[in-house]
Parts: structure tokens; C-alpha cells; sequence
């Protein structure tokens, strides 16, 4: 087969010749949006699809029917305008492009574990906009092995912007810590038996400016984000990395520059703490400390594998807080009665909390039932927008996973938690957000069970648990 290819310089902008050789294990490109760099992607694999002996890429995404309108109608799109349709087969059912000389793309999702093993001797990943877990990654890393491509390539087309703190983030960690510059090359030296075997990687940033062919109006819109929204200038305009802001959030009226603080845990005044009993991605144990109106979470304990038990978080909690003295008070999930959540027999969470706190005499504040979700949100809303009530609800800045929890978690449609389904690192699935604040509403609901009644009924006289007027409480 003999394809008349157009020299490089009519199909890509000069600024993609460094990585249009590059053999490096992981090629990254990055930056801001309207850059070309899926664009390039397409075209240098459709052109190594063409020439090389074996090749045989997996178009990765976390959610595999988003494929079919990013990396897959990108490489199509492609195919078509350089007239090379009549060499190629394009297939939805699976998902695939196949060449005539036997060469192909075949896509996976993230979303389905298993699939991603599948693919026999691939030589190489296209990871499109989405960074995947490092469990996806691990997965899909080590399946491509084969020694019959000339070389192996993974190539990451990324805008930077993750949800969290982007330096806790395992991709920024693993390919951009202590790289201060944009574009380099690297490489990690690992010695197996007597041998040196260097794994490589190309980092290469590049922003709209870069590319001769994007429209003026386009490029207006991205410049005009400096005066109407500096955040997304600085990710979609000039490719920095960056925290993701979204919409739809549950926790509408959190503010980081409103609700975090630096007050620490203080030995003179007692602590109330609160257990949400899922054990993934971690078992959540909430450490507040309370004056007047005015409540501060102090510290997150959570116990992730193979501490991700009660009596695991609760003897996390017993080496930091050994010296504590001035008492404790119990909050939790009321489902953390039932006999049947936990394996040993005859006892429960809040038995296993009595018998590994027993030294600090723990008095127990646990109603019978949770409170409802959207009354509960909307209480803690108001206190968060207009210290309903007087109150006030502030959170160490350092509590890195419960600033995500209450900046991340999205409302359902019906206005209850959304809490989106990963996979943790045993890729195993999980619910990502969601754990710390629900440990959070049921403390607080109690702390302030007064306030929290006037706001359910408008300011009646009335109690949201129970048909006697004075709140009840089941001491263990």
C-alpha cells in the first residue's frame, strides 16, 4: 500500500515538530484550549497507522461513550479531509477504526475495568482531555508490553485542571513535581538486576497562540476571560494547572475564603467527634471542638485500607489525641446500630467506639433516625450564607479532603447528594465525596437540634425526630 502524504509543515503548527518524532515511553501535551494538540495526536497516529509494521492503539476515555464524539470522530474527521476513507473501516459496535493493512484503533472506557484488559498486544494509549485514576492508568500501562512495534507510546492530550488540590493530584505528582518548566524531558532510571532501564517521558505545554489555524473570534473569547473570569483565563487561556470550580454543587454556600480558618485543636476544650461508617475510599472519623454558636472542624481522621474499620480510625484517633483529657462527645450515623454492618458478633459500631474510647468516657449523642438530606443541606447552606441563627461552621485550612468534600460534592436532581461513583486504589468503586460531610450533618444537626427545628418549621415549636418536645439521645 502506497499513501502520497503531505510534507509535515501543511498539516501541523510548527510549535508540534519537537514531538512529532518523539519515541518516548509517555508524551504529554498540555495547555490551554484551541491549542491543536488532539489534532496533531490524530494525525501523528493515523500517520504511524499507515507506516508502521504493527500498530494497534487504544483510544482511552474515563467514560467510554464519550469516545465516539472526542478522539474517535477526531481521528475520522481526519481520515476524511486527506481523502484516505477508502483505507479504512470505521465500527461502532465495538468501537474501532481499522486500517487495511491490518493496523487499528480500538477505545476503552474507564469506566468498564475489565474491558481495559482486553485488548491484546496494544502498542500504545491515546488518553483524550480526561486523567484517569492511577488504578486505570496502572492497568492500562502494564498491559502494553508487546515487543512487536518499534516502540511503545502513551500520549496524554490534557487541559490541566483537576478536581482538588492539583499538587495531591498522582498524575501532577508522578510527571511534573519539582519541574518548574513547561516543556522538558525526563526520565526515571530503574535497575533491574545488573541493568539500567530508563523509563521516559516528554512533557510539551502549549496555548492557543500556537495555533495558526484557530479563528480570530475564538481567540477573542479566550482573552476575554481576563476581565470576566481570571480562573478560567488562567486554565482554558494560558494552560496553567488548576483546582476545577464547578457548578451543580451541593454545598452551594461554602467559601474557602469565608468558611476556612486556622484554629487548631485547643487541649482545654472537649471534643465532639462524628463516624460515617462506608470503608471506601476510607472510614471517616470528624474531629470538631465547639464555643457557643461557633463551631471548627480541627481534624479529618481517615482510615483508609487496611485501617478502614472502627476500631481501625479509632485507634488512629488514640495515638493523636492520647493526652486529651477534658471529655468527648459521640456523633454518628444512626444506621451504625445494626448489628449486621460490622463482623463481630453481638456488637455494632457505636459498641466498637464505646469498648476503643472507653478511657475517655465518650458520651453518645445518636438519634434513631438521620436526618433528611435536602432539609438537612439547606440548614447548613443557610448557616454557611447567613450564620442562620447565629451560627457559625469554620474547618481548618489544612484539611485537605474535607475542603474537597464540601467544594466538590454535586446535588442530585432531586436535591439530594449526588455522590459520583470512582474507583479507589484497589479499583475497587467507591463513592468519592460525600462520606466527610455526612459525618459533619449529623454532628451538627445535634449540636444545634434548637436551631435546626425553627428552620424546618419556621421557626414552630416542633422536634424533626421524635414526637416528645425534648430531643432524645441513646447513651451507649
Amino acid at each position: 500500500m502506497k499513501v502520497k502524504w503531505l510534507p509535515w509543515p501543511r498539516l501541523i503548527n510548527k510549535h508540534f515538530y519537537p514531538p512529532l518524532n518523539n519515541s518516548d515511553r509517555y508524551l504529554i501535551l498540555w495547555g490551554s484550549r484551541g491549542s491543536g494538540k488532539s489534532d496533531f495526536v490524530a494525525k501523528k497516529l493515523i500517520y504511524r497507522c499507515l507506516t508502521a509494521k504493527y500498530f494497534r492503539y487504544i483510544l482511552i476515555r474515563n467514560n467510554y461513550n464519550s469516545i465516539k464524539d472526542s478522539s474517535y470522530q477526531t481521528l475520522k474527521d481526519i481520515i476524511e479531509q486527506y481523502g484516505l476513507s477508502d483505507l479504512f473501516e470505521f465500527k461502532l459496535q465495538p468501537m474501532e477504526i481499522i486500517c487495511k493493512n491490518g493496523n487499528k484503533f480500538i477505545a476503552r472506557g474507564c469506566d468498564d475495568t475489565t474491558k481495559l484488559k482486553s485488548v491484546k498486544d496494544p502498542t500504545g494509549a491515546w488518553y483524550e482531555e480526561d486523567i484517569p485514576s492511577e488504578a486505570d492508568f496502572i492497568t492500562i500501562t502494564t498491559s502494553i508490553r508487546t515487543q512487536k512495534a518499534d516502540y511503545l507510546q502513551e500520549v496524554f492530550t490534557i487541559n490541566p485542571e483537576v478536581e482538588g488540590n492539583y499538587e495531591d493530584n498522582w498524575f501532577w505528582q508522578k510527571f511534573f513535581k519539582d519541574r518548574p518548566e513547561k516543556n522538558f524531558s525526563d526520565k526515571t532510571v530503574i535497575k533491574i538486576g545488573n541493568d539500567e532501564v530508563n523509563i521516559t517521558y516528554t512533557s510539551h505545554h502549549s496555548t492557543y497562540k500556537n495555533n495558526k489555524w484557530l479563528p480570530n473570534e475564538f481567540k477573542a473569547f479566550l482573552e476575554d476571560l481576563k476581565n470576566k473570569n481570571p480562573y478560567y483565563y488562567t486554565i482554558y487561556t494560558l494552560g496553567e494547572w488548576g483546582n476545577k470550580e464547578t457548578g451543580g454543587l451541593f454545598y452551594k454556600d461554602f467559601y474557602r475564603g469565608k468558611h476556612l480558618t486556622d484554629q487548631k485543636y485547643r487541649d482545654y476544650l472537649p471534643l465532639h467527634i462524628s463516624f460515617d461508617f462506608n470503608v471506601r475510599p476510607y472510614m471517616t472519623l470528624t474531629v470538631w471542638q465547639i464555643q457557643g454558636k461557633t463551631a471548627v472542624q480541627v481534624d479529618e481522621i481517615l482510615g483508609k485500607e487496611p485501617k478502614n474499620s472502627t476500631q481501625g480510625v479509632c485507634s488512629m484517633f488514640c495515638v493523636k489525641y492520647r493526652a486529651h483529657n477534658q471529655g468527648i462527645f459521640v456523633y454518628g450515623d444512626p444506621a451504625g446500630r445494626h448489628q449486621d454492618t460490622r463482623t463481630e458478633a453481638g456488637a455494632n459500631d457505636f459498641d466498637i467506639i464505646s469498648r476503643e474510647l472507653r478511657k475517655y468516657h465518650p458520651s453518645f449523642r445518636v438519634t434513631d433516625l438521620a436526618p433528611n438530606v435536602v432539609g438537612r443541606g439547606g440548614f447548613i447552606n443557610a448557616i454557611f450564607r447567613d450564620n442562620e441563627q447565629g451560627i457559625q461552621i469554620l474547618f481548618n485550612k489544612d484539611l485537605s479532603y474535607t475542603v474537597m468534600d464540601y467544594a466538590y460534592l454535586k446535588e442530585a436532581m432531586d436535591g439530594n447528594k449526588f455522590k459520583e461513583k470512582v474507583k479507589d486504589a484497589s479499583g475497587v468503586p467507591c463513592e468519592k465525596y460525600g462520606h466527610i460531610s455526612d459525618a459533619n450533618d449529623y454532628l451538627i444537626t445535634i449540636v444545634f437540634r434548637q436551631e435546626f427545628n425553627k428552620y424546618l418549621t419556621g421557626n414552630r415549636e416542633k422536634t424533626y425526630l421524635t414526637a416528645d418536645p425534648r430531643p432524645t439521645f441513646n447513651r451507649l
